[in-house]
């Protein structure tokens, strides 16, 4: 069962108020646009290796053109590729065609869940294309958000692993769904052998 948490987990940001949250996909849409070519790379990139962590980091501190002056930012490496995901995924796919290019696709090539939390958000995607499609257009932090998250609820408890929990705030839970959207929009049809 997902229990959506009021308290922040470890992979949650210390803040997680509204203005904070918008900022940061500001930031996202900022570095995706910027740097795009250098964001999918870091997204490519297994999200448990050092190297992955060391990348993430280094395009967070080349993202100062993308804060006002004088401000510097702190935020979990989840949220900030979530919403560097979302950015691309928007640049990249037109928002109608976006539930098509979600959805299970037998000729796609297999997608390697890299932990249970990726597993729960890529079966939840393809599972959910349009609904999750519709979590992306919201405003992040908002009561359309909410709402949004709350209809994915019963896709994201069937995909969970049985007996498995997971405690998640929803900044969270939104870019653990990006990134599996960014991952499945991206990857390519097999190849024929």
């Amino acid at each position: 069962m997902i229990v959506f948490a009021a308290l922040a987990l470890a992979a949650a940001p210390a803040a997680t108020d509204p203005l904070s949250i918008q900022s940061l996909h500001v930031v996202g849409e900022c570095v995706a646009s910027t740097s795009p070519a250098t964001a999918r790379e870091v997204l490519e990139v297994d999200f448990r290796s050092r190297e992955y962590s060391r990348r993430l980091r280094d395009l967070g501190r080349a993202s100062g053109r993308c804060m006002p002056q004088g401000l510097q930012a702190r935020s979990s490496g989840l949220l900030f590729a979530g919403a560097i995901a979302e950015a691309l995924l928007k640049a990249e796919v037109n928002g109608a065609a976006l539930p098509a290019r979600l959805a299970y696709d037998p000729a796609r090539a297999l997608i390697e869940a890299r932990s249970a939390t990726d597993e729960m958000a890529l079966c939840t995607v393809m599972r959910a294309p349009g609904p999750t499609a519709a979590l992306l257009q919201t405003e992040p932090a908002t009561r359309e958000e909410a709402d949004a998250e709350t209809v994915l609820q019963p896709v994201l408890n069937d995909c969970l692993k049985k007996g498995e929990n997971v405690e998640l705030n929803r900044p969270a839970m939104r870019s653990l769904l990006a990134l599996a959207a960014y991952r499945i929009a991206t990857t390519p049809a097999r190849t024929a052998e």
